[in-house]
Parts: structure tokens; sequence; C-alpha cells
């Protein structure tokens, strides 16, 4: 697991200035009565990341930093479905306006509470995926690298035997050299699984 928090530290490096255009689009959605959801979607497009990336970073690290503003977002939303619920209200009458403001305000803090825990699991699981996929491949390569020990070594144990029926002890240990140069470098391809491999 710890292999995987290094590659994600390397491949996903947040700016404060991600940070900050993130909580901006965030805020925005929340006051206007939009989903965390799409506001993450908005986000990724912005700053080149997944809508998983934003919603891992936003709810892991960002949001903690923005406690104040996600309360002033949210009672500015509910001001502003107080008075379009008062505006409609009034042209009934006005005892149904009281009733209608004091029974939407508990019933809409429950729909955005609900609305936050929705958006929160799906970026989980999506990010949650994408890490299960890494590891995945990251077996694969390690899988693969051993196989191409393995063939080394046969490889090696072959010529081994060939050199040793007619060769000069200059080109036998030549060739050992060359030999060896390949297998260190297998075994530093199989010791190095953190990482997808990139070397040429």
């Amino acid at each position: 697991m710890q292999t995987v928090e290094k590659w994600a530290s390397r491949s996903d490096a947040w700016t404060p200035d991600d940070d900050t255009r993130l909580a901006a689009l965030v805020l925005e959605h929340i006051r206007t009565g939009s989903t965390q959801l799409k506001a993450f979607e908005e986000a990724a497009s912005l700053l080149g990341r997944t809508p998983a990336a934003c919603g891992y970073r936003w709810n892991g690290v960002v949001r903690k930093d923005y406690r104040e503003e996600i309360e002033a977002a949210k009672q500015s939303r509910k001001n502003s479905t107080s008075s379009k619920s008062t505006d409609n209200a009034a042209t009934v009458s006005e005892p149904t306006t009281v009733s209608t403001t004091s029974a939407e305000s508990p019933v809409h803090a429950t729909s955005e509470s609900m609305r936050d825990v929705i958006d929160f699991l799906q970026t989980y699981d999506e990010q949650y995926h994408k890490l299960r996929a890494y590891l995945t491949q990251i077996e694969k390569e390690k899988q693969e690298l051993a196989e191409q020990v393995e063939s080394l070594q046969k490889q090696l144990q072959t010529q081994t035997v060939v050199l040793e029926k007619d060769v000069t002890p200059e080109q036998l240990e030549e060739d050992s050299r060359t030999l060896f140069a390949i297998m260190e470098r297998a075994r530093k391809l199989l010791g190095d699984t953190g990482r997808p491999h990139t070397e040429g």
C-alpha cells in the first residue's frame, strides 16, 4: 500500500492554486443547489484531472480548510430557497407561507446531508477501483519480470555449457561479464515494482 501512496503523490501533485480553484467550484455548486459530483466533473475539466481525483482531494484534504465557507454557502442556498418558497406561498395566504418555510428547513438540511454522503461514496468508489487496477498492473509486471529472470538464468546455464567446450579464458571472462550485467539489470527491474517500468 505504501507503494501506491508514493506513486499517487508523484503523479497527482496538487498545487495550492489547484486546491483554491477546486474549492471555489465546489462552493459555487453548493450555493446554487447543485451536487458536489457535478462540481468534481467541472473541476476535472478545468484542472485536467479525473472527477474521482477531484472528489478524493476535496474530501480528503481541502474540505477541512473550508468549513466556514461551506456553511456560508449552504446558508446562502437555504436563504435563496426560503425566499423563493415565501414568494410563491404569499400568493395563496400568509399562514401557508409560515408553515411551508418552517417545514422545509429540516427536510432541506437532511437532503443536503444525504447528497454529500452519496457524492463522497461515489468518488471514493471510483478511486478505489482505480487503485485496484493499478495494483493488478503492478502484479502483472512483477510476474513478467520474474519470468524474464528465469529465462535469463536458463540462457546462462546453456551458454556456460557451450562455452566450456571450446573457448579461451579471455572469451569466457568477457562473455561472463556480459551475462552478469544482463542478470543484474533484470534483478533491478524485478526489485523495482513500486512503479511501472519506464526504462528504455
